[in-house]
């Protein structure tokens, strides 16, 4: 097997797209400023970041180091130039959870709710908080992913948003569970442009 190293090395990125990348890798996620490899035969994933964003990979390092918490989160095995080496966390997020029909319950707005808590307690942010982020587990244990907008000195609105729609719509008896992508990106993108309201 390659080295980590290498196997960052080819991957190629051009305007925060992936262009090209190693066949020992398969992509399994992609955001804002990272793109996450999941490596073939192995339990762990490599999140690259894009080359404008490197130098978050260090500061992502730093947060999982204060969160020291295996439960609530992935754990981090190694942090190079531009990149995180992390345990692949097997399961789905709530936004596929919303795709396929599986049904979100209170328990697990609850947990969702119980990690925020914890991460405060860190003396962090909890930030970024949204659907792709927040991974339900086969044993329906909540990890979140993707914390490195932790260090931001204010909380963003999107989960105390997200639960609000939760109860106000979703636990409704005749409101629907499963969605189409194209209408869950469009809620999102007027969510975003403040088109919507909740």
């Amino acid at each position: 097997m390659k080295k980590i190293e290498d196997l960052v090395e080819e991957i190629v990125f051009k305007d925060n797209r992936i262009v090209s990348f190693p066949v020992e890798l398969e992509c399994v996620g992609q955001g804002r400023s990272a793109a996450v490899f999941k490596m073939k035969n192995i339990n762990q994933v490599i999140k690259v970041f894009y080359p404008s964003h490197k130098h978050l990979a260090f500061r992502e390092a730093e947060v999982y180091n204060r969160l020291s918490n295996r439960v609530f989160f992935p754990h981090l095995k190694e942090v190079g130039d531009g990149y995180l080496i992390m345990e692949y966390v097997e399961g789905i997020t709530f936004y596929d959870c919303l795709r396929t029909g599986k049904r979100i319950t209170p328990e697990m707005v609850r947990k969702v709710d119980e990690v925020l808590t914890y991460v405060r307690s860190r003396g962090l942010t909890p930030s970024d908080i949204h659907l792709r982020n927040i991974m339900l587990t086969r044993n329906n244990e909540v990890v979140l992913i993707d914390v490195v907008r932790f260090t931001q000195p204010n909380e963003c609105q999107y989960w105390p948003d997200l639960k609000k729609a939760y109860y106000k719509f979703y636990l409704r008896k005749f409101f629907p569970k499963r969605f189409p992508k194209l209408l869950i990106e469009l809620i999102i993108l007027l969510y975003r442009k403040r088109l919507l309201s909740i």
